[in-house]
């Protein structure tokens, strides 16, 4: 393996997308320093399109980058959230985009972005990127017992902005834990690894 969190990522990936059995589900996460978190995001979609960056993908196997910051507006509790603004409290419109957020993520991808055979084969494999512009709003442990609970077979790839603490994740410096049932990659993904 490599000692490049980055590259262990896409090739964990490749490996779920190959075959490989997952926990419950081939679910990848990797930590990656918030200040690089975008740049991952644009370098992971390029692989994604067949940029020359390795691993190779095999034919096959299928690479959908999804922008969660774009998906995000297309859910009914964020433009709910917005429609209210100045008629509720900021306490209010956060818990209710924490209720009901991941649901709707989930449900748009499901029903706009990913073709339903793709949902049924770990041949597709599914970049959730820009996690961080759902902060404080939704985890990625939510997305993916939601993807879960709606039986999504896709192997799926989180960059996941934050540190490893203690060999737990830590959103934005928040608490730290194990998402379970994602293949955790170790280390963090730094600006270093985007060199190489």
């Amino acid at each position: 393996m490599t000692d490049s969190p980055y590259l262990a990522f896409k090739e964990k990936l490749c490996m779920f997308a190959d075959g490989q059995a997952g926990i419950r589900n081939p679910f990848v996460i990797a930590a990656v320093d918030p200040s690089v978190e975008h740049r991952v995001a644009d370098r992971l979609s390029r692989w994604a399109t067949g940029a020359e960056e390795p691993p190779v993908v095999d034919n096959g196997v299928t690479v959908q980058p999804i922008w969660l910051d774009e998906l995000l507006p297309k859910t009914k509790v964020y433009n709910l959230s917005v429609a209210l603004g100045g008629q509720t409290t900021a306490e209010r419109i956060e818990e209710t985009m924490q209720d009901r957020l991941a649901e709707e993520l989930v449900e748009e991808m499901i029903t706009n972005e990913i073709d339903d055979d793709r949902l049924e084969t770990q041949q597709h494999v599914v970049l959730l990127l820009n996690l961080g512009s759902l902060y404080p709003f939704t985890r990625a442990s939510e997305l993916l017992d939601e993807l879960d609970r709606r039986n999504v077979r896709s192997t799926i790839g989180i960059p996941f902005p934050g540190d490893v603490v203690g060999g737990k994740l830590s959103f934005f410096g928040g608490d730290s834990r194990h998402y379970y049932p994602a293949h955790q990659i170790d280390g963090q993904i730094r600006e270093v690894h985007l060199q190489q």
